[in-house]
């Protein structure tokens, strides 16, 4: 074994960035990360977003083709941008977790200083907007 094998740890990568915790709701992580498109309509028509494919449903041609034209393991699901600002969420239903490759990306975009998190309800994401400095209304 060399020194920098007995470097390597079976550790699994922790988040660095805010990740909500898990919930009881059935709601898939489509409907969640719609619901929060919808909302942002009202509480925050001047935000921008847009979805990332994810190569993982796709057949393994399409997935090489993909990799080809720059798709990047764990790149978070929705990103959002607005004047002088951009964050990036990862969306999840109630019981998903991020995958390792999710959680390098997003601790290695938190490092670069963009605003990152694992969210899985609009009410959690609005919040984090809030607190970004988004140009965003609270819920009443």
């Amino acid at each position: 074994m060399s020194a920098w094998a007995a470097l390597a740890c079976d550790a699994a990568p922790k988040p660095l960035f805010p990740v909500e915790p898990k919930d009881k709701a059935r709601d898939s992580e489509a409907t969640r990360q719609s619901g929060f498109r919808k909302l942002l309509r009202y509480q925050g028509p001047s935000v921008t977003s847009w979805g990332v494919p994810n190569a993982g449903k796709r057949g393994l041609k399409a997935q090489a083709q993909s990799k080809r034209e720059g798709l990047t393991a764990g790149v978070f699901d929705e990103h959002y941008a607005w004047n002088h600002g951009i964050a990036f969420l990862e969306w999840k239903d109630g019981k998903g977790d991020l995958s390792d490759n999710q959680i390098e990306w997003g601790n290695a975009m938190l490092e670069r200083g963009f605003r990152v998190a694992c969210v899985r309800t609009p009410e959690f994401a609005l919040s984090l907007f809030l607190e970004w400095g988004a140009p965003v209304r609270g819920l009443q």
